[in-house]
């Protein structure tokens, strides 16, 4: 019974785990991939230091993120001669490593109860 109690607390700590991961690409210069997408933004600047948007926005030549802050809607300028590249949020692979690991782990955790019952 405790063998069974301690697989699952480790899945329910592996889907906490989890539902944080976002997986990001990079885009090319122009940006209009950002935009079109219209998908969350990982801005990188040097020194590792990175900073997450909701979506960016192009306004005569200035690059703007946007996110919400305390329910307010906050515009904030991107240098782009300081940031080192510009990523959007990948939707297809974060939501398969979101929902395909824990997949994965509650076969395998059917396979060996399964296998447990057996003997």
């Amino acid at each position: 019974m405790k063998r069974h109690l301690k697989a699952a607390a480790n899945f329910l700590a592996l889907l906490i785990l989890i539902q944080g991961c976002s997986i990001y690409k990079t885009v090319s210069a122009p940006y209009e991939e950002a935009l079109v997408h219209n998908a969350r933004v990982r801005v990188k600047y040097p020194h590792h230091q990175a900073v997450k948007y909701n979506r960016i926005e192009i306004t005569e030549d200035n690059i703007y993120g946007i996110k919400k802050v305390s329910g307010k809607t906050v515009k904030t300028l991107i240098n782009t001669q300081k940031a080192t590249r510009i990523q959007v949020k990948d939707k297809t692979w974060s939501w398969m490593v979101s929902v395909g690991i824990p997949a994965m782990f509650i076969g395998y955790t059917a396979f060996n109860i399964e296998d447990a019952w057996g003997e």
